[in-house]
């Protein structure tokens, strides 16, 4: 069976950059893994103090709705959530090498550097994991985007796709639905990225740049063609 890791910061971050693939590749037969690194209790401007419990609860409703495996354990996630920098190196590069390890996915999807400081630890993080000398190396690795961290100027938010999944109305809809009902604490007005509007926006912004309705957009770090 075709398998495919995704290694992520925070709860909604492949649902927002991922999931419209993710729900494709389970739709073809691929296994769906899912690895969170970080969750606390945070206290945002929009909806008050969210507990951990609950950022885990919409964690597992999230991977339930794909038909994912989630691989938590006594590492991970971390409760240090905007907070990864102060986890050493190397219990973060070990814990994400453990994951890699046991899953053995051909396709991994990681988490792309930007200036919140939890992306860049988990990307550098995942990048360590897989170097070409590590046990297990997959086949394809691609880093997702993340619209709330990436659009803006400067070298760790220059995030340039080479690779493009078209999504169809119903199933951007779909994706947008999912959103809305799972991560009820993430949710925004019409004028913010993680709204079903800046969903939608974001789609058919990267939609244009591949000549398609809607898409989500994706850089290929690693790939190897098996002939």
């Amino acid at each position: 069976m075709n398998k495919v890791l995704v290694v992520e910061a925070h709860s909604d971050d492949s649902a927002i950059s991922a999931s419209g693939y993710l729900s494709k590749l389970n739709a073809a037969g691929w296994q769906l893994n899912f690895a969170l690194v970080a969750s606390s209790n945070i206290d945002f401007v929009h909806a008050g103090l969210v507990t951990r419990e609950t950022r885990l609860l919409e964690y597992r409703r999230y991977t339930e709705t794909l038909n994912g495996i989630w691989h938590d354990s006594n590492s991970l996630p971390f409760d240090l959530e905007g907070r990864l920098d102060q986890v050493e190196r190397l219990s973060l590069v070990s814990a994400i090498e453990k994951i890699i390890e046991e899953v053995q996915p051909q396709k991994l999807i990681v988490q792309g550097p930007s200036f919140h400081h939890d992306h860049t630890a988990v990307y550098e993080a995942c990048i360590a994991a897989t170097r070409p000398t590590a046990r297990f190396y997959p086949d394809q690795i691609l880093v997702m985007e993340n619209p709330t961290y990436v659009h803006s100027l400067g070298p760790s938010t220059d995030f340039k796709p080479n690779f493009y999944v078209p999504l169809s109305e119903n199933e951007l809809e779909q994706k947008i639905k999912s959103f809305n009902e799972v991560f009820l604490s993430q949710k925004r007005n019409s004028q913010n990225y993680l709204s079903a509007a800046g969903i939608e926006a974001w789609s058919r912004y990267r939609g244009l740049e591949c000549r398609e309705e809607f898409a989500e957009a994706y850089k290929v770090f690693s790939y190897k063609e098996n002939f």
